[in-house]
C-alpha cells in the first residue's frame, strides 16, 4: 500500500512540475451562436495546436511555460481571437465557449476578357507509387503543400489535383488552403470561405472542382491540404518526386513552416 501511495504522489508531482493541463471548449459565432467547425487553434510559432471538430469542440494541452506566448484562434470569414495563453486559460475556465466575430469582406469581382484563355496544369505532376510520402504527424492542423509558380496574371484556379499512392482509410476529409507568400513561405490565406474536401479514392488522382470559389491570383501562391480529422497514423500516402516544387509543411495550427527536399504530387488546373 505504501508503495502504491508513493507512486501516486510521484505521478501527481510530475504533473505539477510539467504544468501541463488540458483545456476544452467550443467555438461559436458571437452573434448567431452558430457552432463553427474546423477552427484552427494554436500557439504562434510553438507547434502546439489543434483543430475544432465538426461541431466546434476542441481540446488542447497547454504547459505553463507557454503562458506568456500568444494563442490564436482563427477561421476564414472571422476575426482572429488573439490573446496570451494565460489570458486564454482564465477565459476558458470561466466559460468554455470561444466566440468569434464575423469579418466583413468585400468579394472581388472576377472580370473575364473576351479572348480565349489558355489552360495549363501547374505543380508537381508525379504519379509515383515507389516514392511516397504523407502528413508528417497525425496532429490536427498538420499541413503539407507546395508553392505554385504562375505563368501570367491574372491566373484563374479551376481545379486541385492530388496523386494518392495509397489510402487505407474508408473516407478522408481535408481542408484545402491557399496562401500568398512572404519570404518564400506561406503567409496569409487568400480564400473567402473554407474549402472542405472528402475522398474515398484508394489509389489514383483525386480532383476537386474549384470553379465556384472564384480563386484568382496575381502572383505565385501556396496550396496545401490540412489534416482536420483524427483517423490514425500512416494510412494515407501521396506520390512524391525528387524534382519540382519542394514540400512545405507545418505540424499543427499556427505552427512554423518547414521545407522538405522532395516534391509531393499536387497540381492545379488553371487558365490565364
Amino acid at each position: 500500500m505504501k508503495s502504491i501511495i508513493s507512486s501516486m504522489l510521484l505521478f501527481m508531482i510530475s504533473l505539477v512540475i510539467s504544468g501541463q493541463e488540458t483545456y476544452k471548449g467550443q467555438v461559436k459565432d458571437s452573434n448567431t451562436k452558430e457552432i463553427l467547425p474546423y477552427v484552427n487553434i494554436g500557439i504562434l510559432g510553438r507547434n502546439v495546436g489543434t483543430v475544432s471538430d465538426n461541431v466546434g469542440n476542441f481540446q488542447i494541452e497547454l504547459e505553463s511555460k507557454y503562458d506568456l506566448d500568444t494563442i490564436q484562434i482563427s477561421m476564414i470569414g472571422y476575426k482572429s481571437y488573439i490573446k496570451t495563453v494565460k489570458e486564454f486559460k482564465k477565459e476558458i475556465l470561466k466559460s468554455d465557449n470561444i466566440l468569434l466575430d464575423q469579418e466583413i469582406t468585400e468579394l472581388s469581382e472576377v472580370m473575364l476578357s473576351g479572348k480565349k484563355l489558355k489552360e495549363k496544369t501547374l505543380g508537381n505532376k508525379t504519379k509515383s507509387k515507389s516514392m511516397i510520402g504523407g502528413f508528417s504527424t497525425n496532429q490536427l492542423g498538420n499541413e503539407v503543400g507546395i508553392v505554385i509558380k504562375i505563368k501570367k496574371k491574372p491566373t484563374y484556379v479551376n481545379q486541385f489535383n492530388a496523386s494518392i499512392a495509397s489510402n487505407k482509410y474508408d473516407n478522408v476529409k481535408f481542408r484545402l488552403n491557399f496562401y500568398n507568400l512572404k519570404d518564400g513561405v506561406p503567409h496569409e490565406s487568400i480564400l473567402k470561405e473554407n474549402i472542405i474536401l472528402t475522398t474515398d479514392i484508394k489509389e489514383g488522382v483525386f480532383s476537386a472542382d474549384l470553379s465556384k470559389y472564384n480563386i484568382v491570383v496575381e502572383d505565385d501562391f501556396f496550396v496545401s491540404l490540412e489534416w482536420i480529422e483524427d483517423l490514425g497514423k500512416d494510412g494515407l500516402m501521396f506520390s512524391v518526386g525528387l524534382f519540382g516544387s519542394p514540400i512545405i509543411e507545418r505540424k499543427t495550427s499556427q505552427g512554423d513552416w518547414n521545407k522538405v527536399g522532395v516534391g509531393i504530387g499536387f497540381t492545379v488546373d488553371v487558365e490565364y
